[in-house]
Order: C-alpha cells, then sequence, then structure tokens
C-alpha cells in the first residue's frame, strides 16, 4: 500500500537528512577556525552561525506549512530538499564568517525537509496509524542524530570540512530525488481559506490543543539547547580524567534513549491518552532534571542523563500523534511547522541564558532551573488539557478520536 511505501522511504531519507546535518553542525566552529577567525572572536561568530539559523526557522517555518497544506506537502518537501542540497554545498565553498552566516540563515529560511516529510506522513496514513508512523519518522531522525557526528568526524578526517559538507548536500540531493520518485501523495487536505500567518499564530494560540503542545515542546527545546553548550564542560569539571569517547557519548544518550522509547511511548498514549504521556514525560523530566544537579562523578551522571532522556521522549511522539488525532488535515502542516518553531524558538535563547546562568551560579543551577522548568510545563500543560474540548480551531469533516 502507499502509505506503507512513504513511510519507508521517507524515513530513510529523514535519516538522511538528519545524519547529514548533525554530521555538518559540530565542527562549524572549526570550519569557521580554518577560515581564519580569530581565538577570540570565534565563540561570537559561532553564536552568530547557530543563532541566525534558528531565528529564519521560527520566522519562515508557519509560511511553509501554510503552503503545505494549501499546495500538498510533498511539494513542499521537495523543495526544502533541493534547497537545503544547494546550501551545503554552498557552504563548503564559504571563505568568510559572514557567507557562511548569510547561508545558515538561509538554511533556516528556505528549509524544512525534515517537518515536511513528517507531515507528509501524517497526512497519507490511516488515521489508527498515523501516529505510530510518525513516531518512526521522528525515531529515524533520532538515529540520524546518534550516527551523524561520528560519519562527520571520519568524513571531516577523509575529506577535510569542505568535502565532508558537499558529502552533506549530496546525501540530501538523494534523499530529495528518492521521495521524488517513490513516495506518493493521493490524499490532499481541502485547500484551507486563505488566512494570514499573524492569523493562523492568533488561531493557534486560541486552541487549547496546540497551545499546549507548543509549551511543552518549548520547555523541552530550552532544556536540550541549554545543556548542550556547557555539557563537555561540566564533564570535564565533574570527572576530570574521564575520556573524550566518553563526553561524545553522554552527547549521544537522549537521541539514544528517544529511538529505544519512542514507540513505546506512543503505544502507551495510545492505551492511557497522549495527554498523559505528556504529563509523565514532563514529570519525569524535572525529576531526573533536579537529581543531575549534586551528581558530582560522570559514571552517574551518564546513567541519570539518560533516564532523563527515557522521560522527555515520549514529549515529540506524543505531541505528533496528538496533532494527528486532534488537528484538522486543514490545519496539519502549520501545526507541524509551528510545533517545529516553539522548539527551535526555545533553543535560540537558551544557549545565552543558560551560559550565563552557568558563568554566575555554577553549571547544577543550570539543571535546577531546567527542572523547575519542566514542573512549571507539566502543570501548565495539564491547566490547559482541560480545556481541549473548546478547541478554537475549525474542524473538518473527518471525526477526531479522543486523546485524553
Amino acid at each position: 500500500m502507499h502509505y506503507k511505501r512513504n513511510l519507508y522511504v521517507l524515513c530513510l531519507a529523514i535519516f538522511l537528512a538528519s545524519a547529514s546535518w548533525f554530521q555538518v553542525m559540530p565542527f562549524l566552529p572549526l570550519f569557521l577556525h580554518e577560515m581564519g577567525v580569530p581565538k577570540g572572536l570565534l565563540f561570537q561568530w559561532s553564536g552568530v552561525i547557530f543563532s541566525v539559523q534558528s531565528l529564519a526557522s521560527i520566522i519562515t517555518l508557519p509560511y511553509w506549512g501554510k503552503l503545505g497544506d494549501r499546495y500538498g506537502q510533498k511539494p513542499m518537501t521537495l523543495r526544502a530538499g533541493f534547497c537545503l542540497a544547494g546550501i551545503y554545498f554552498g557552504m563548503s565553498v564559504c571563505h568568510t564568517p559572514l557567507q557562511l552566516a548569510v547561508l545558515r540563515f538561509l538554511n533556516g529560511a528556505l528549509t524544512g525537509f525534515i517537518p515536511g516529510s513528517i507531515a507528509l506522513i501524517a497526512t497519507n496514513t490511516p488515521g489508527e496509524r498515523a501516529p505510530g508512523a510518525v513516531a518512526t519518522a521522528q525515531t529515524a531522525s533520532a538515529v540520524g542524530q546518534i550516527v551523524g557526528p561520528a560519519i562527520g568526524g571520519m568524513l571531516a578526517g577523509l575529506l577535510h570540512y569542505r568535502g565532508s559538507m558537499q558529502a552533506s548536500g549530496a546525501a540530501v540531493l538523494f534523499s530529495t530525488l528518492l521521495v521524488w520518485a517513490l513516495v506518493r501523495e493521493p490524499h490532499k487536505a481541502a485547500a484551507p481559506e486563505k488566512t494570514s500567518l499573524v492569523e493562523d499564530f492568533a488561531l493557534a494560540l486560541r486552541s487549547p490543543v496546540l497551545a499546549s503542545i507548543m509549551v511543552v515542546l518549548l520547555v523541552n527545546g530550552f532544556f536540550m539547547a541549554a545543556v548542550n553548550p556547557i555539557l563537555a564542560l561540566h564533564l570535564k569539571h565533574i570527572s576530570a580524567h574521564a575520556p573524550d569517547w566518553l563526553t561524545g557519548m553522554v552527547f549521544s544518550l537522549p537521541a539514544a534513549a528517544f529511538v529505544l522509547s519512542a514507540r513505546r511511548w506512543s503505544r502507551l498514549g495510545e492505551r492511557i491518552g497522549y495527554d498523559r504521556a505528556i504529563a509523565l514525560g514532563l514529570a519525569g523530566g524535572a525529576l531526573f532534571a533536579l537529581g543531575l544537579a549534586p551528581v558530582r562523578s560522570v559514571w552517574l551522571f551518564a546513567p541519570a542523563f539518560f533516564c532523563l532522556g527515557l522521560c522527555v521522549a515520549a514529549i515529540a511522539p506524543s505531541a505528533g500523534a496528538v496533532i494527528c488525532t486532534r488537528v484538522p488535515e486543514s490545519f496539519r502542516g502549520r501545526a507541524y511547522a509551528m510545533q517545529l518553531s516553539a522548539a527551535t524558538l526555545g533553543g535560540l535563547v537558551a544557549p545565552v541564558t543558560a551560559t550565563q546562568v552557568a558563568a554566575r551560579l555554577g553549571v547544577p543551577s543550570v539543571f535546577v532551573g531546567t527542572g523547575i522548568l519542566y514542573l512549571a510545563g507539566a502543570v501548565g500543560f495539564r491547566a490547559l488539557v482541560a480545556r481541549w474540548s473548546e478547541d478554537a480551531l475549525p474542524e473538518d469533516d473527518a471525526a477526531l478520536p479522543p486523546t485524553g
């Protein structure tokens, strides 16, 4: 059946796109250094090239999601894939940090391959199978996140940074051609009414369903983006003689936890309600984030960090399932894009906030603060779930099953 073939092809494409991104991302500061950026300016330029991509994504992803709702998800996925491949090839020939920053901005502004692919799966998979299919696609992305840095390190050694970027561009181009040749979109949602992005955001924020999903993804995105800039330094502080491979392994633990547990969380959500699965994940995230603060051994930190990853792994698949089952098809592409924008907003604000807090109060305070944030997110989420029956989104003709 077409939806099964779509799932297999799109999961492969998502994996390649995710691995391509994560094989490039860790080495961008080193690429800047190779360009000749002075050491005193390296951190500033690194912050710029990471933040401009997030800023552009927040602004443009809902727009591409809106076009996907109107013209189909496959054309938008192809557009994003071709743009991303071109940007990777462009990055490989950059010679100044400003050129790289411009391309990183275009990366955020023009792409959206993975959210487009997930929306395509969600809108062309039978309703009862759609939540599990979305969780599978998110797992494919997480697997790419795990293996990407290792592939990037190997390619950087063989082909140098520029060659690694060209390999990423080729992988994304191959993924895009696979989608063009093999994926079918027989079912398209009815064209939505013509509304502005401001009106779409206003409608989403009035919707208890979408507002609650954006809240939890904002919280989760904030935590992961807050931890990444300080994690390596913290591990060296608590275990000065820990090998470098152990630091790399700890970085990959949340993604590994997601791969191992995402489908299980999805199945649990089917039984108890996706809203309850999200609440459990947030509560567990709060517990383990607070528990990480006093840990002073990397060998204790690693399993606790993995357990935190197991808890928050509930959030993305359950949020995707809520959108599959509670959001009308005519708004679904925009919903997925807004979901990613919320997570990206957390990623935009968190690095600066976390590094300032760590510098003033110490790294453990970051874990305490994010634990409290998870707890507040759980409380706010439950309050919004109580209002889901008052949802502001227009219903389509399909009956939407309950989630709670």
